[in-house]
């Protein structure tokens, strides 16, 4: 059987694991899944997705150590391949996907000139351990393809997918310049990535105060941790906010490109009005 066909028919299978409908898949998202198959047939699975909003959104899949990690990239309608752009690494929550955490940052990405990487990851402990390696990789994929400005190499995660982010944004902080998180903390289990930090940078952590799986007092105590060992960190409690990131995408995505970006100054407790 062709390769591209078992490839893409893996894909075709994730998309329905992944969808928020947990196995009812929408027309949409079935009608792109099965144009990625056919597709697949000629082009090995690389595909130009129906836009949702604006700029160019493509599907491609890194393949790794017998693994296949399926992302997609946002580039701006502006984009020119001689001048070098910002970026984005997404890292979707549990039960999450790549194409849909674009659309959060998506308008965002167009307005600002940034290139948006999201990944569509198995958010397990087991692939936690590899995100020192798999998330350089998967940036010097795409800059294979996409002019990145290697200085301004960044991340962002949520809930569960932030997890992820606190380890790629200290254990490589010698690759990216900078991170924010939005609802997650760390766990003092892993305490040790801080003194593990391979290098300075900073970090922006964004916690609702009627967030219902992380206190206040767990967000205060990531940050102290991370200012004790020297992180630059930008610490924003939410009020009258629970979990619910996309509700708030538009602040919080202006307020962290404005510490990474711009150098907006470090806070130590700064508490919004999220509505």
């Amino acid at each position: 059987m062709d390769e591209a066909f078992v490839s893409c028919g893996k894909w075709f299978a994730s998309a329905f694991a992944h969808s928020p409908s947990f196995g009812l898949i929408s027309m949409p998202r079935f009608s792109r899944a099965l144009g990625a198959v056919v597709c697949g047939l000629s082009l090995g699975c690389v595909h130009v997705i129906a836009p949702r909003g604006p700029g160019v959104l493509v599907q491609r899949v890194m393949h790794y150590n017998g693994r296949a990690y399926p992302f997609v990239v946002f580039a701006p309608t502006s984009y020119e391949p001689r001048s070098a752009l910002p970026a984005v690494l997404l890292v979707h929550g549990a039960g999450g996907n790549g194409e849909d955490f674009v659309e959060t940052w998506q308008t965002f990405a167009e307005e600002k000139r940034i290139i948006l990487v999201a990944p569509t990851l198995d958010l397990s402990a087991a692939s936690e351990s590899q995100v020192p390696v798999i998330f350089p990789r998967l940036m010097e994929e795409v800059s294979k393809e996409w002019n990145i400005d290697p200085a301004r190499r960044y991340l962002f995660g949520y809930s569960a997918g932030g997890y992820f982010v606190y380890d790629a944004a200290l254990l490589n902080a010698d690759y990216f310049a900078g991170a924010g998180v939005f609802a997650s903390v760390i766990q003092p289990e892993y305490d040790r990535i801080v003194s593990q930090a391979r290098g300075t940078t900073r970090i922006a952590i964004y916690l609702g105060d009627r967030d219902p799986y992380f206190s206040l007092q767990q967000g205060r105590r990531t940050r102290d941790l991370l200012q004790a060992n020297g992180i630059a960190v930008r610490y924003v409690e939410m009020s009258n906010q629970d979990h619910n990131y996309a509700a708030v995408a538009g602040a919080v995505n202006e307020d962290l490109w404005q510490f990474l970006a711009y150098g907006r100054p470090n806070t130590t407790r700064n508490v919004v009005d999220a509505h």
